[in-house]
């Protein structure tokens, strides 16, 4: 088991030039991406024991949110955002933040640097910046927090690759009524 452990660590940070160098490119890609997103679960289920990421493509999740609107009624509205945690190459196990914290506690940044954030309820207009800079959409993941299959909200990963510090900002906007906007941000050191 910690031979996986520093095997997948490994191959989180140098890629393809690890001792999985004959797996091809998109297969090492995956292999991160789930990685870091169960590393991720395991924290979030010490607050949610029920919880569970769910794997929906956009029009099944389209498809569940019709057949809730008879159930539920609409898509709840964005109700709660925040700056989750990093992981970088510098510091390659997650930093999680407090609601209340304003910079990182440790030095992040090299080849790779990956800021998640967390919001629960329905958005519609996100973006994410570092230092001043729009950041893409590393990976997103649909969670459910109660373990009733309903998507509850999301964890989304941003590629900030190459830097050292700064200072992330994320925003969104709810789908639905009350249209609200929220925002988060931190220094990363």
């Amino acid at each position: 088991m910690a031979m996986l452990g520093v095997l997948s660590i490994s191959m989180l940070f140098t890629g393809t030039e690890t001792a999985a160098a004959s797996v091809s490119e998109s297969s090492s890609e995956k292999i991160k991406k789930e990685f870091l997103k169960e590393q991720l679960l395991e924290k979030i289920k010490i607050e949610y024991p029920n919880a569970q990421f769910i794997d929906l493509t956009d029009e099944e999740l389209q498809k569940q949110e019709e057949a809730n609107w008879g159930i539920r009624g609409s898509a709840p509205p964005l109700s709660y955002l925040e700056v989750y945690s990093v992981i970088s190459t510098q510091h390659p196990t997650y930093e999680y933040f407090s609601p209340s914290q304003l910079s990182s506690v440790y030095d992040h940044g090299g080849a790779e640097l990956y800021i998640v954030t967390r919001e629960l309820g329905y958005g519609h207009i996100r973006y994410a910046k570092f230092n001043g800079i729009n950041l893409l959409e590393y990976k997103k993941q649909h969670i459910d927090l109660d373990g009733d299959s309903i998507v509850d909200g999301w964890y989304i990963w941003w590629d900030a690759s190459g830097n050292d510090s700064g200072t992330f900002n994320y925003q969104n906007t709810s789908t639905n009524f009350p249209s609200n906007t929220m925002s988060d941000s931190i220094f990363i050191k």
